[in-house]
């Protein structure tokens, strides 16, 4: 629902500060009527994207990126990042992501928040995101979600933005795709990165080598999945088991991730290795977060996606 927005936000001339876009996929309402009762309400629009769905339309997902079956039966290539092949569940992920950068571009919004729709908002989250916009993101992408871990991470601290929160860089980034606010640039040269990458989007968006550019975290995080069963999930064993990468590929992958984790830590740095030295640890996920509250929502999803 639109909203008058707080006075004080910047916008870019003629534009809004910032929109919300949900993906969702048509059969699944009881995810869609969470995430309206949790971001329906907020400063900001939400709009609802139409994910596309792997599972009963295949070809409108390989449709977006102009893809094609490679692999049968349902295999796009090979993923460059993990070394086994790129599915086309993960495919159907990362294009609906493309989807919402095309809508975002097409916007008047200057920023946007892309969410998932197991996304579970947290304690600051409306404090955190009114923080960046009115005092600027500073970076292209800002994670506001990831993987819960037990313990902290590295990073260098570049604000804070509220009593409980840091905005910094990470040296020790989690994967996850499931709530980030992103740039108009940092939109434009997302898609460009990915016109035909095979790397899913979890991996894609925190990873610098692929587009190269500048990632900022929220700690802890103000948004966490909500734990509910993936309604694209994808069999790993089967994926990896039925086609093996070729020798060489193999043997080359560790040099590939090493300089891959050496250009996200010299991105972290800024190009400046002095900055090494005010490296600290902080939270990764909210003190409080409870994946198992979440037990009835995945129970619907299962119900949802057997459906």
């Amino acid at each position: 629902m639109a909203v008058s927005l707080p006075g004080s936000l910047k916008s870019a001339p003629g534009g809004r500060p910032l929109g919300v876009f949900a993906i969702n996929l048509d059969r699944s309402p009881d995810r869609w009527a969470s995430i309206e009762r949790a971001f329906g309400d907020l400063p900001w629009p939400l709009h609802r994207v139409a994910a596309v769905d792997a599972k009963r339309d295949p070809q409108s997902v390989l449709a977006v990126r102009g893809q094609a079956i490679r692999h049968e039966p349902d295999a796009i290539g090979w993923n460059s990042h993990r070394n086994r092949l790129f599915m086309l569940t993960e495919e159907a992920c990362l294009a609906s992501h493309v989807l919402v950068w095309r809508q975002f571009l097409q916007s008047d919004f200057e920023h946007a928040l892309v969410l998932e729709d197991d996304a579970v908002s947290q304690a600051g989250f409306v404090d955190c995101v009114t923080a960046l916009l009115t005092e600027g993101l500073s970076a292209d992408i800002v994670k506001l979600e990831g993987i819960a871990r037990s313990g902290a991470r590295k990073a260098l601290a570049i604000r804070r933005l509220n009593a409980g929160h840091l905005l910094v860089r990470s040296l020790r980034p989690s994967s996850g795709s499931a709530a980030y606010l992103v740039s108009r640039k940092g939109a434009e040269t997302l898609l460009c990165a990915a016109k035909d990458i095979r790397v899913p989007a979890d991996d894609f968006l925190w990873t610098p080598a692929f587009h190269g550019l500048d990632i900022a975290h929220v700690s802890p995080w103000v948004i966490m999945q909500s734990g509910a069963v993936s309604v694209i999930g994808h069999d790993l064993k089967t994926k990896r088991a039925r086609s093996k990468a070729p020798i060489a590929r193999g043997l080359l992958m560790p040099m590939k991730r090493a300089m891959e984790r050496l250009g996200l830590v010299w991105a972290a740095l800024q190009g400046n290795p002095l900055n090494l030295l005010n490296v600290k640890m902080v939270p990764w996920a909210p003190n409080n977060y409870n994946p198992g509250e979440e037990t009835a929502l995945a129970a619907e999803d299962q119900r949802s996606s057997n459906g």
